[in-house]
């Protein structure tokens, strides 16, 4: 037992369990790939004419040849080995040759033997090719007969989880782009025009990875204890939303803006203040969760030094 995560490549390029199992390895690589009808030849030892098995696939006569060495070859000594093999498709009256070998192959070297066999066809197993099929969750009795690998309890069990867990965070996803997720948005004011007391420029800022659905917001003046906008702003799919407004502003202003959205509802509390030196109203935020948990926060830079720390209310 392992915990290498690429246990099955290393075991087929360091092949020491002889030729028998090789073949009985490759027979059954073939039969999951598609082939049937296989009828091994010696592989315990024996004249075999040149073929390790015969088989059968897409109404043709198919060779099984096999070269398990130990470790990895030159590429000359794969290619000869190949065309010796291929001498057995003829003299056994077949039509192709499934060539399983544990050896690797680049692309390149793949399709110089395809060139190399010439009009007969030929289909390679490459020790890349025949890893990812032997990982395969319905090979697992036959990665463990030949090559000695096991999942034990706790690695199934580990598996499991890992499924289940991939499982949960796809459907959280999948809510979270139908609702919204944990994505919430706030209220700022911008442009300002200090001779007109105004701002020209409101914005509704998104943050987080999800679009809003059905936002809808309330403002009130908390200094005048009265709402002076309600609004349903709809979807929010850009990072930030905006309206051209004139909005008038006194001296110091403390906004609450009540959100709801098909994903929950927010507080905002904004405090905005008058600033010369700054030319404009200095800014700071608070937003908070439905149980008044902090979400975010920002305070303009020169705020705390002009007007000291804000002063959140209940």
């Amino acid at each position: 037992m392992t915990d290498r995560w690429d246990e099955t490549w290393h075991r087929l390029r360091e092949w020491t369990n002889g030729q028998a199992r090789s073949e009985r390895l490759a027979a059954q690589i073939l039969l999951h790939e598609g082939y049937n009808s296989l009828d091994p030849s010696h592989p315990l030892g024996g004249q075999d004419g040149g073929k390790d098995a015969v088989c059968q696939k897409g109404g043709q006569k198919w060779l099984m040849a096999v070269y398990f060495p130990r470790g990895q070859k030159d590429f000359k000594e794969i290619e000869n080995k190949l065309l010796d093999d291929l001498k057995g498709v003829n003299s056994n009256q077949a039509d192709a040759l499934a060539f399983v070998t544990n050896q690797e192959l680049r692309l390149a070297e793949r399709q110089s033997l395809q060139k190399a066999a010439g009009i007969i066809p030929i289909e390679l197993f490459h020790l890349e090719r025949i890893t990812t099929i032997l990982d395969k969750p319905e090979m697992i009795s036959v990665r463990k007969q030949f090559l000695g690998i096991d999942f034990t309890e706790e690695i199934l069990r580990q598996e499991v989880e890992a499924f289940k867990n991939e499982v949960l965070l796809a459907q959280k996803h999948l809510e979270a782009v139908q609702t919204g997720g944990d994505t919430f948005c706030y209220w700022m004011l911008y442009n300002f025009d200090l001779v007109q007391s105004i701002a020209r420029d409101f914005a509704i800022i998104r943050c987080g990875h999800h679009p809003l659905y059905d936002v809808r917001l309330r403002i009130r003046d908390m200094n005048a204890n009265r709402d002076i906008m309600s609004r349903s702003w709809g979807e929010i799919n850009a990072p930030a939303d905006f309206l051209n407004v004139k909005w008038t502003l006194p001296e110091s202003a403390y906004y609450r803006v009540f959100f709801h959205a098909r994903n929950g509802s927010w507080n905002q509390d904004i405090i905005l203040k008058r600033s010369t030196s700054a030319g404009c109203w200095l800014a700071a935020t608070c937003v908070r969760g439905k149980v008044g948990e902090i979400r975010f926060e920002h305070i303009d830079n020169c705020f705390v030094s002009e007007f000291g720390a804000p002063t959140w209310r209940e």
